[in-house]
């Protein structure tokens, strides 16, 4: 049920500000290069587990450069008109796509548009199913994992986040969040700034007593609306 919980909350919209950089400072640097229009790396292709913030770099991008984030579940066409091109989840890129992103690439290299080009996917490009021209041209251009933030990097995020709203976090309600709830940050954040907002409604402190009180009270709200749905 926590989890269903945690469903409901709606993470901060992305922007690279708000990203928690951790071990990825090489990364920020291109991405903001990129949104300057002033980086010698056309081609970037980034990997890492989920949840290590991928979508949230190039949503971030993406609305910088004021151009879309493709997914690679829907159809992909290629325009020579594209000046940017972003897509997120590269593995599931149907064949007819796959050639889309090929002769992006082609048109790229010829020095052509798109000027650039940014790509994410969970595994290095050699361990992904595509295409072998297609992998050829990915690895060709930089290829970077991006590191997840440790425990003890996020509990100092959290920590960091609370202080900014004037709370203060202790010990035992980090490390039951970050056991019962989702790990990437957009939602630890959410979560914590809901539970800002319960404090003040109670009138209480933020303790884990009260984000205990206040994944009860979130429970009942969730299953009495699914009884409603359900009539």
């Amino acid at each position: 049920m926590q989890q269903l919980l945690l469903d409901v909350f709606t993470p901060p919209h992305p922007n690279l500000n708000n990203f928690l950089i951790g071990a990825n400072a090489q990364i920020m640097h291109l991405l903001n290069e990129f949104k300057m229009a002033n980086s010698n790396c056309r081609h970037l292709y980034l990997w890492g587990p989920t949840g290590c913030g991928k979508t949230h770099l190039l949503r971030s991008t993406a609305d910088q450069l004021h151009v879309p984030v493709n997914n690679g579940q829907s159809r992909f066409v290629f325009k020579p008109s594209h000046n940017h091109l972003i897509i997120d989840n590269i593995p599931a890129l149907t064949q007819f796509s796959q050639i889309q992103l090929f002769n992006a690439f082609n048109s790229s290299i010829d020095g052509h548009m798109p000027h650039f080009i940014l790509l994410a996917g969970e595994k290095h490009p050699s361990e992904l199913s595509l295409r072998q021209d297609l992998r050829t041209r990915i690895e060709g251009g930089l290829c970077l994992r991006i590191s997840p933030l440790t425990d003890e990097e996020k509990t100092q995020a959290l920590q960091h986040i609370a202080q900014a709203r004037g709370l203060e976090l202790s010990t035992d309600l980090t490390e039951f969040a970050l056991q019962n709830f989702r790990r990437d940050m957009g939602s630890l954040t959410a979560l914590i700034d809901g539970l800002d907002r319960f404090s003040l409604e109670q009138k209480k402190p933020v303790n884990l007593n009260l984000l205990r009180h206040w994944m009860r009270r979130r429970e009942s709200l969730v299953v009495r609306e699914n009884e409603t749905r359900s009539i």
